[in-house]
């Protein structure tokens, strides 16, 4: 497996552009499709074992890497009515090193409406919303093979932390 990087990014306020999606909270009856949702985008390789996709999204609702932010998670849907984005945010997991107060613990786009900027309209919402909450600095753990993500991140002001992680 590929090492992990960690990106950093400062929070703030969204300038005077408006979003164009229909960006909203994640409900308790999404959980069920924002799952599908997330073994659909990471089709060809997820990042969690295939056992584990069911229960992942859950286990970050619940707090499994940090106490949930839900307030700056959220999801978009598609004009069909089903979920075509998400983002969720928690807090740092207990005992993490780091100078950042949130973490970006997915983000992830179902395949058929990529391209779209969903991905972006749902970062800018969100670094908005912790920046209003009193949050600084937000995290993101990128698998240093996925160049798109890297991509992504790096050119809306993330930046490498020092202190990446090795995975075996």
């Amino acid at each position: 497996m590929n090492p992990l990087i960690i990106l950093t990014a400062v929070t703030a306020p969204r300038d005077g552009e408006r979003t164009a999606a229909a960006i909203r909270p994640i409900r308790a009856t999404d959980l069920d499709e924002l799952s599908a949702m997330y073994r659909d985008s990471y089709a060809d390789s997820l990042p969690q074992p295939p056992d584990r996709t069911d229960g992942w999204i859950n286990a970050l609702l619940d707090g499994a890497e940090g106490r949930h932010v839900p307030e700056a998670s959220a999801v978009v849907a598609g004009p069909d009515g089903q979920l075509a984005a998400a983002i969720i945010v928690t807090e740092p997991a207990p005992g993490s090193a780091g100078d950042w107060d949130s973490v970006i613990a997915e983000l992830f786009t179902h395949p058929e409406h990529r391209r779209q900027g969903l991905a972006e309209e749902l970062l800018g919402h969100c670094l908005h919303v912790l920046y209003s909450l009193g949050r600084s600095r937000v995290a993101v753990t990128v698998d240093s093979g996925n160049s798109a993500a890297l991509a992504f991140y790096l050119s809306r002001d993330f930046r490498r932390a020092a202190d990446d992680v090795d995975v075996d």
